[in-house]
């Protein structure tokens, strides 16, 4: 497989994944000899090309050639079955499905339209802990590589391209079949508002040295990545996410920034303290995190450990990040996910569109930056606007006095035990505050008395630690009211959360998911999950 044979000179700027290098100025020729391939073979603007993959090099190249092209990326999850993916290659119209060997197979029984395949380097099979058999391409179909190597010269600059090119992200599924995001064409001046404002909030310079921790194929971490690569930041892409050598790549590569979900700061935080203590964190400018809320305790640890360089935004696919908070600023807003940013608005208001008062409960309705694009969702029927302008991803909450939003949880997720809402996060909020607890999930399950749903909780203990049913009700009793106490409480090995940090909760019928198989979510029952928050 073709690779830089050595290190960049000292001014050009890298791209490192599992050993591998590569210089940016190769990655973009890479990309335009690819991107040259794609429209010799009738792919251009308006088409929309899907990509499964692994965090690799690769994965950056191909969707910079997709974009240059002036189609539309369409990345996929990687741990979805092969009816979900038929799904989004029907859905979206792909015509071409550009794919790692591992998931070869998935794609040929999503029944893809045409598939290139990408050949796996030992390097990534080691680091991420793959068979070697992988490295040997399936030979069904043409290699991605073989297109690079088709054209001599990168494609030529194709006027508007990029601006027609914004990929088309698929939302988790939260209400039944994932729809695809689909934003309107944007002008120059919103490309660079875009870029300037984010690549600011998130500290990437030329030069600086970032680490992408999360999976390429979602929102957040793909599109700090490609920010990343046009500010000409070094770039180092984790495979898959492990906490030691999350803080070993910090402290060998002097990482400024690095991108990661809560559920990576309580692994981290699971980490003996001697081995924290290995590595030096102290390059860290920008640790910021997203796509799920953090329990306070956890928050509060990791701002006691990184300090002000902690930051938090909150959004979504559909209109961007919304609120921004510095680990400072928490301190004193505690539980808080900031205020909104860059002419973004935040309305708090019941189900009938109705403003509620500061410090009430109610749907968080939320409103782009001034630069973001309004968008569509792909083949679906507009919902009508409770409030007009704003948006309802799901999500309940509150304002307080300052403007600082706080998330309560997802209407979806409200359990009703005897006629009184119960909020599941403010129960895993306490759970997460007991030092052996390493993630929790709260869920309600069918009564077999009056009840209608009672509160039951799957929790994953810190290594090594021993937890029982007794400890754990009696330190939330000291918090929180009796009924919010867990009538139910199973101890689990690992929920089921994807690479981003969000959970699968299913609606229990007779048995709840969790109980059924902790560790994939269940197809016979409606999932439950977070928004894909970005």
């Amino acid at each position: 497989m073709t690779d830089s044979s050595g290190p960049a000179p000292a001014s050009e700027p890298t791209i490192t994944c599992a050993g591998r290098i590569r210089p940016h100025s190769q990655a973009h020729s890479r990309a335009g000899r690819l991107a040259a391939a794609l429209a010799e073979a009738g792919f251009g603007r308006g088409d929309r090309i899907a990509l499964m993959a692994r965090n690799d090099i690769e994965f950056l190249e191909i969707s910079l050639a997709i974009a240059s092209a002036g189609a539309n990326p369409v990345p996929i999850n990687t741990r979805w079955k092969p009816a979900e993916v038929g799904h989004v290659l029907v859905d979206s119209g792909a015509r071409l499905v550009i794919a790692h060997t591992e998931f070869v197979p998935v794609v040929e029984a999503a029944q893809a339209p045409q598939i290139l395949e990408i050949d796996m380097p030992p390097e990534l099979l080691d680091e991420a802990n793959l068979s070697a058999e992988l490295a040997r391409p399936t030979g069904r179909h043409p290699l991605a590589q073989e297109w690079i190597d088709r054209r001599a010269e990168p494609l030529e600059y194709i006027e508007g391209a990029v601006a027609d090119s914004m990929g088309l992200i698929y939302s988790s599924g939260t209400t039944g079949a994932p729809k695809g995001v689909q934003r309107e064409r944007m002008t120059a001046e919103q490309l660079l508002a875009i870029a300037g404002g984010s690549a600011q909030r998130m500290g990437l310079t030329s030069g600086g040295r970032m680490l992408v921790a999360g999976p390429l194929y979602h929102t957040s971490p793909n599109a700090v990545t490609v920010l990343a690569l046009r500010m000409g930041t070094n770039i180092t892409i984790m495979p898959r996410f492990d906490a030691e050598s999350f803080l070993r790549h910090i402290d060998r590569g002097r990482i400024q920034q690095a991108k990661v979900v809560p559920t990576m700061l309580s692994r981290l935080l699971s980490l003996p303290v001697e081995v924290r203590a290995r590595y030096d964190t102290s390059s860290l400018t920008h640790l910021i995190h997203s796509a799920a809320p953090c329990p306070p305790a956890i928050k509060r640890a990791a701002i006691d450990w990184f300090g002000s360089v902690l930051w938090e935004f909150y959004g979504c696919t559909e209109t961007g990040s919304i609120t921004w908070i510095s680990g400072s600023e928490w301190l004193d807003h505690p539980g808080s996910v900031g205020r909104p940013v860059d002419g973004a608005a935040v309305v708090i208001a019941d189900e009938r569109g109705d403003r509620q008062p500061t410090g009430s409960t109610g749907r968080v309705y939320v409103r782009g930056a001034d630069y973001w694009p309004s968008f569509t969702y792909l083949n679906r029927t507009p919902d009508p606007e409770c409030v007009p302008g704003m948006f309802w991803a799901g999500d309940l909450g509150h304002l307080d006095e300052d403007g600082y939003l706080y998330l309560t949880g997802r209407s979806s997720e409200v359990i009703i035990s005897g006629g009184v809402n119960i909020y599941p996060a403010e129960i895993e909020n306490a759970l997460l505050g007991i030092d052996d607890i390493e993630d929790a999930a709260v869920l309600g399950i069918p009564d077999a008395g009056d009840l209608g749903e009672v509160v039951a909780a799957y929790l994953v203990p810190r290594p090594a630690a021993a937890i029982s049913e007794q400890q754990i009700r009696t330190a939330l009793r000291s918090q929180l009211a009796n009924y919010k106490v867990p009538q139910q409480i199973r101890i689990v090995d690992e929920l089921p959360r994807d690479d981003s940090g969000k959970i699968y909760k299913c609606q229990p019928a007779k048995k709840s998911a969790l109980e059924r198989n902790p560790h994939r979510h269940c197809p016979d029952a409606s999932i439950l999950t977070q928004t894909q928050l970005i």
